[in-house]
């Protein structure tokens, strides 16, 4: 139902076929709303789908989500190649068979283990990389 308190400052006028006014008239009838105010809520449907201009939050948010997905799937592809190659190398020096689950496993392991050195390494490598030269 249309909320009356709203004070609607600007006005547009569109233009529409004969079948979309009658769609619009019946959707109107209904709701028991009147047009206008079927139009309002279908416009601000629209709008609410709407990528956001550059450099808003929401726009921000959808773009960061994408890129963390994106990230995320890359990291997943990294992972199993690297464990298979791992399975591959392990198998042929040692010759003989190895669970690429148990790899794995000890693959997280020996990376937790290391995670804090290899953090400090990085933070190390970024803050002589952004030093200005002498």
């Amino acid at each position: 139902m249309s909320d009356h308190r709203t004070p609607y400052t600007h006005r547009l006028t569109v233009h529409i076929t004969a079948p979309m006014d009658d769609r619009l008239e019946q959707i109107a009838k209904q709701r028991d709303e009147p047009k206008a105010e079927v139009v309002r809520a279908a416009l601000r449907a629209w709008l609410d789908e709407q990528e956001d201009l550059i450099g808003s939050r929401k726009h921000f948010t959808r773009m960061f989500g994408r890129r963390v997905d994106a990230l995320e799937r890359l990291l997943v592809i990294t992972l199993g190649m690297t464990l298979e190659t791992l399975h591959l190398f392990k198998e042929r020096v040692n010759k003989k068979p190895y669970d690429p689950g148990e790899l794995l496993e000890d693959m997280i392991r020996s990376g937790l283990a290391v995670q804090d050195d290899i953090q400090m390494l990085i933070e190390h490598v970024a803050q002589s990389k952004t030093k200005p030269p002498a």
